[in-house]
């Protein structure tokens, strides 16, 4: 992208910044742009793999509030993509008798809303613009691929200095380059919530701030609850994971900037320091121990008796396989939820 290069020679930016413009600032940005998701796209979610992800999700959530006594609900869902996994949870919750349930989306792209509101078009969905315009009671609050989606800085500890990672780009080599430079704010909130012999940190005030808004929303009703899912790791250490994704494919993220996903995985301990902070339930587990707990194996089992040829039950078979194996997406996406009540 002609515009990120030219900024870049003028000057060289934090590596948030850089992903920030790569991703959503320009409509020539990846994620204003492009098709993203699926097996044409760049990469696959769970939604796309089968529609028994978001059954399962919808599932969970109605029992949530029933478990409550509680027939009326909403349930806001935090960057929907293309509104698949929307779709699923709304037909399969409406297929419960004397549940009154009202849909909401809050999506930054606005590629993206344009598509959700055509895929979504005779289903009744509430666009928000903030997490703010929310007003109801009894709120559930969903995502998926959410938090890996938010720019991210590198801070690097040499000696007793720590420095940050900005962008530039190299006039001599032609070619987008990296580099660390004395970190200029050294009160970050992030140097709170980490242990004092990490010499390198991966994270995102965005998501930090994100997620302190999230907690003011759970704060205003005991039965409002946050579930999310995204590929990570839980250890004190952070890891170097920042990638680029095309094609299904691993790139270096200054490789055609604007036409690859920049993407990272999440270190679920730093999330979980987040919610504790603040004296909130919060739990993590597996993707594949939520889904099988939840009841996807049951309810593999009721579909494949329904269906009758066997090229379709293989094929559900193998999509369920997907979500939970551990050697495939079962371990390496986590699940976390938070509540303000046991």
């Amino acid at each position: 992208m002609l515009k990120i290069i030219n900024n870049l020679k003028k000057k060289k930016i934090p590596l948030d910044d850089y992903i920030n413009t790569c991703l959503y600032k320009y409509k020539s940005s990846y994620y204003e742009k492009k098709k993203i998701f699926g097996p044409r796209g760049d990469f696959i979610t769970s939604p796309y793999i089968s529609s028994i992800f978001g059954e399962i999700i919808a599932i969970y959530i109605t029992n949530f509030f029933l478990e409550k006594k509680l027939y009326s609900f909403s349930i806001l869902e935090i960057g929907a993509g293309e509104g698949v996994m929307a779709r699923d949870i709304i037909d399969t919750i409406n297929k419960f008798k004397n549940i009154n349930f009202s849909y909401f989306i809050l999506e930054k792209s606005e590629n993206l809303k344009k598509k959700q509101k055509k895929n979504l078009n005779k289903l009744k969905v509430n666009w928000i613009k903030s997490l703010d315009d929310l007003k109801c009671k009894n709120l559930f609050i969903v995502s998926n691929e959410l938090l890996d989606a938010f720019p991210i800085k590198h801070l690097k500890k040499i000696k007793n200095d720590w420095y940050e990672k900005y962008v530039c780009y190299d006039n001599n080599k032609n070619k987008i380059i990296s580099e660390y430079a004395k970190l200029k704010n050294k009160n970050q909130k992030i140097f709170k919530l980490v242990s004092k012999n990490n010499d390198f940190i991966e994270f995102s005030p965005l998501v930090i701030q994100f997620l302190n808004q999230i907690i003011k929303v759970l704060k205003k009703n005991k039965n409002n609850c946050f579930l999310t899912f995204d590929y990570g790791y839980q250890d004190n250490k952070f890891k170097n994971t920042l990638q680029g994704l095309k094609d299904h494919k691993k790139v270096s993220i200054f490789e055609d900037p604007g036409n690859v996903d920049i993407t990272y995985l999440i270190n679920f301990n730093l999330i979980k320091k987040i919610f504790n902070n603040k004296s909130f339930n919060n739990i993590i587990m597996s993707q594949s121990e939520f889904l099988t707990r939840a009841g996807i194996i049951e309810r593999l089992r009721q579909a494949t008796n329904i269906l009758t040829s066997e090229k379709d039950k293989l094929k559900l078979e193998m999509s369920v396989d997907r979500l939970i194996h551990p050697k495939k997406m079962g371990s390496l996406f986590k699940c976390l939820i938070v509540t303000n009540a046991n």
